[in-house]
């Protein structure tokens, strides 16, 4: 756990000198920003997360991975069920995420008291389904006018129990 905090504070000390971290088609990539920061402090920061980028790459795209999955909460998810004889593909909703990686999907359980069960996985383990239509809404910019994106059904739309049906 020492070698992940430092790489956490190495992240945090390049962003407070300019540096930002991102992931672009599975590369690691250092966005100096000229302006903000010193150069000579912004390569030796880079120096530093360099000799510790096995610890920096999982922290960086599971921010990566959190930051795009806020843009397909309500997104139909399928994720596998392992049982003692079969792995089943389940259903469910995109709920919630974090910047740790993990993710909540809502998902009904017949059979419980209260049949909306929420459960918490990796997004590595999931399947995100999009229409068409709604991948161009996924990759859009935050401050779009909401008229413009159609709405995603929920849980109960995909169930044909309520609202959202179409």
């Amino acid at each position: 756990m020492e070698r992940v905090e430092k790489a956490k504070e190495l992240m945090k000390r390049a962003e407070e000198l300019g540096v930002r971290l991102e992931v672009r088609s599975g590369w690691i990539v250092a966005v100096k920003q000229t302006e903000l920061g010193h150069p000579k402090r912004q390569d030796a920061i880079l120096e530093e997360l360099a000799k510790c980028l096995r610890d920096v790459r999982p922290l960086v795209e599971r921010r990566a991975m959190a930051a795009y999955a806020s843009k397909l909460l309500g997104a139909r998810i399928l994720y596998p069920e392992f049982t003692l004889m079969q792995i089943n593909a389940m259903e469910g909703v995109l709920a919630s995420a974090s910047g740790d990686g993990a993710v909540a999907i809502s998902v009904i359980k017949e059979g419980f008291r209260d049949p909306r069960v929420l459960l918490t996985a990796k997004a590595q383990d999931l399947l995100i389904v999009l229409d068409e239509e709604e991948t161009d809404c996924a990759g859009a910019p935050q401050n779009e006018d909401p008229k413009s994106r159609r709405p995603r059904r929920g849980i109960f739309g995909f169930l044909g129990r309520g609202p959202g049906k179409e």
